[in-house]
């Protein structure tokens, strides 16, 4: 009988285990120093050995199991899933355990052993580059001011009901969009990329019908542009207008940034959008909750 267990791993030594061995840039960073800063923010890190071989690690924290990875030869995904939730009941309280990050490949093992799926996502980049539209007379594009903010936060709201985004999220409150999208303006005021942020309006009455939140996050990872949200009424979609807002987005970051990227939900239909744009998609990776109460064999 092998003996396996965990050991509390040393930080760096632990992200670089984690960088080589989980073989998958699921945030598309390409950079190795930013790979490892994806964990050295916790303390939280383990080794699993088998006879005192290092065979695989993992964060793992209350209520919460991230960052996995096997090394090689080892390759018993289903062990190590099955030790990897029984340390993490272990060390968590009553409730669900949070499995964040799980690549497609393991995403029916946790299944069989009672996780259930919470938010398959998925990065998505393209360069920046200067690209042409083209719209309906009725309709123009341009840069939002701060006075705009409210008017946006509606229209947000009115478009995501009763989407992928509501199903899976919930409702959010305008309260809590608004402050979203004043956050994104004092972010990329910051970083001199609100240019990037467009709403789309309709001529004969000023109102906004859809927008594009785009700019750089003062700390993101190699000056790399970032798309927060893209919306359109739904009384105004089939007409262009996305991809028009989208494709200003890209030309205004052109001068700031190489590549502009995107956070997705598996079988949001904008990824067929996004892919006719020239976004090329990273590893799909999925959010996925325990509960501690289930049983597995």
């Amino acid at each position: 009988m092998k003996n396996h267990y965990f050991v509390k791993a040393n930080k760096n030594l632990f992200a670089v285990y984690q960088t080589i061995y989980s073989q998958a840039d699921i945030e598309m960073w390409y950079d190795w120093n930013a790979r490892l800063n994806d964990t050295k923010w916790s303390e939280d890190c383990y080794f699993l050995y088998c006879d005192g071989e290092k065979v695989g690690g993992a964060i793992i924290a209350p209520n919460v199991i991230m960052f996995p990875f096997l090394i090689a030869p080892f390759c018993d995904r289903r062990l190590f899933w099955k030790l990897l939730l029984l340390q993490g009941e272990a060390m968590s309280s009553e409730g669900e355990i949070l499995l964040k990050g799980i690549l497609t490949e393991n995403v029916d093992i946790l299944m069989s052993l009672g996780a259930e799926i919470w938010r398959p996502r998925q990065i998505m980049c393209r360069p920046t580059d200067k690209l042409s539209y083209s719209l309906d007379d009725c309709y123009f594009l341009e840069t939002p001011k701060e006075s705009d903010i409210a008017e946006m936060a509606r229209a947000l709201r009115n478009s995501f009901l009763g989407g992928i985004a509501y199903e899976v999220f919930g409702e959010e409150s305008i309260e809590e969009i608004n402050k979203t999208i004043r956050n994104c303006f004092e972010w990329y005021t910051a970083t001199n990329t609100l240019n990037q942020v467009v709403v789309a309006k309709e001529k004969s009455t000023g109102r906004i019908i859809g927008g594009c939140i785009a700019g750089v996050y003062p700390e993101i990872v190699n000056n790399f542009s970032g798309i927060n949200d893209v919306f359109v009424l739904p009384e105004y979609r089939g007409k262009g207008l996305a991809q028009a807002m989208i494709k200003y987005s890209i030309t205004a970051a052109y001068s700031i940034t190489p590549v502009i990227k995107l956070h997705i939900l598996i079988g949001n239909p904008a990824e067929h959008l996004y892919q006719r744009l020239g976004f090329v998609a990273g590893p799909r990776f999925t959010d996925m909750k325990y509960k501690k109460s289930d049983s597995y064999t």
